[in-house]
């Protein structure tokens, strides 16, 4: 009995101060207190579970590589993560309203358990530490649900049996989608822009395909030829002579443009609108002619987000003194493009959205509700009181 005691007594000893060195590790980043008793909290909600989320198997090659599992420091990178997005632009009175509601600590327990459910599409994949020291955005909503959601498609595209005509074009999205990710979770914001913008353009192109398939073969062409002209340094084959000398719109006379944008004479009605043609300007015009009032909103903001990214594209700007405002438009840009082409992808293939039982969807669209309402009402005022309180 003596030895029993004796044992207990020097694993609340080990437990309490893992609970010091926690509270340490996530000093100013949130109050000590109040990140024990929810991490506490969503471990009694794990239960079991945790044996099948967190492999605590000690191999060899785990001790001479990644190490174990840091269960509870992974816990609490949910939790800091989670509760800092639901704080923004909170005042300090609000930050002690909602860590004294048992409401919003079951609410908060309940969004880290989801995204621990998640976790080998996300958090597994994340770095111990940031190379710059800030937030760490992906542990916040929508970043997280973009990651795993990168993550599915991957996985989806890696199947033989599964395969759809725009495979390539969609790979290409979550390849680039997962490299501003990473930058966003490395706090190198402004880099995250330039790719931001390339997978909007293959986004945008991406909707004109599906509108027209049967342009997808001439699209693959022309990759070909842009390949082989910009990266080789080869002369235009005589076969993109011939189709240039026969283009649709000879007012163009811009070859370049008509390298990255000729297959677009393969889709039908393109050409009827009065738009400049060869140009990701012309397939924003042309979408917005296949699209509904809803969708031409949505068109219209990804425009916007778009014309932001040049700045950053060609070295203009650099980054801003508010690191949140470059989260909200990277968290946007990427929502509009990672989160409708993973249901196209699932649709295409014939395959449920839900990710271990999670609705992806529901869960997404909800959480960018969030993003989108504090992206609305950012003002200089709010962002000083953000980092004022989180200092």
């Amino acid at each position: 009995m003596n030895d029993f005691i004796q044992f207990q007594k020097s694993l609340d000893a080990f437990r309490k101060e893992a609970d010091r060195s926690l509270r340490r590790i996530f000093s100013g980043k949130i109050k000590g207190n109040f990140l024990t008793e929810m991490k506490y909290k969503v471990l009694n909600l794990l239960g079991e579970d945790v044996y099948k989320l967190y492999d605590f198997n000690i191999t060899n090659e785990k001790m001479v590589s990644t190490g174990l599992e840091m269960l509870e420091f992974d816990i609490c990178r949910h939790i800091v993560g989670l509760h800092r997005s639901n704080l923004i632009f909170k005042t300090e009175e609000d930050r002690l309203e909602k860590e004294k509601s048992s409401e919003y600590k079951s609410l908060l327990a309940n969004e880290v358990l989801t995204n621990i459910k998640l976790r080998h599409y996300g958090s597994i994949f994340f770095r111990k530490q940031a190379i710059l020291r800030g937030d760490e955005f992906l542990f916040f909503h929508t970043p997280y649900n973009l990651f795993v959601l990168c993550i599915r498609m991957k996985e989806l595209l890696s199947s033989p049996k599964q395969r759809s005509d725009f495979d390539f074009i969609i790979a290409a999205i979550a390849n680039k989608g997962l490299a501003a990710l990473t930058l966003l979770e490395d706090n190198f914001l402004d880099s995250a822009y330039p790719i931001c913008r390339g997978i909007t353009e293959i986004y945008l192109k991406l909707l004109c395909l599906l509108n027209c398939p049967a342009a997808v073969d001439t699209y693959s062409k022309f990759t070909d030829y842009d390949m082989r002209k910009s990266c080789c340094g080869e002369k235009y084959p005589k076969e993109f002579e011939n189709l240039y000398n026969n283009r649709s719109n000879v007012g163009c006379k811009n070859k370049i443009d008509f390298l990255h944008y000729g297959w677009l004479d393969k889709v039908n009605d393109y050409h009827l609108g009065g738009m400049r043609p060869y140009s990701i300007n012309g397939i924003i015009s042309y979408l917005k002619t296949k699209c509904d009032e809803d969708q031409i909103t949505t068109l219209e903001n990804i425009e916007v987000l778009y014309k932001m990214c040049h700045s950053f594209t060609h070295g203009s700007v650099i980054i801003s003194r508010y690191p949140l405002l470059h989260y909200f438009e990277i968290s946007l840009m990427l929502y509009y493009t990672i989160f409708h082409t993973y249901k196209i992808l699932c649709e295409s293939l014939n395959v449920e959205e839900q990710i271990n039982g999670i609705d992806i969807i529901k869960k997404t669209e909800k959480d960018i509700e969030q993003l989108q309402e504090q992206y609305y009402n950012r003002t200089t005022d709010h962002f000083e009181l953000y980092y004022q309180l989180n200092s």
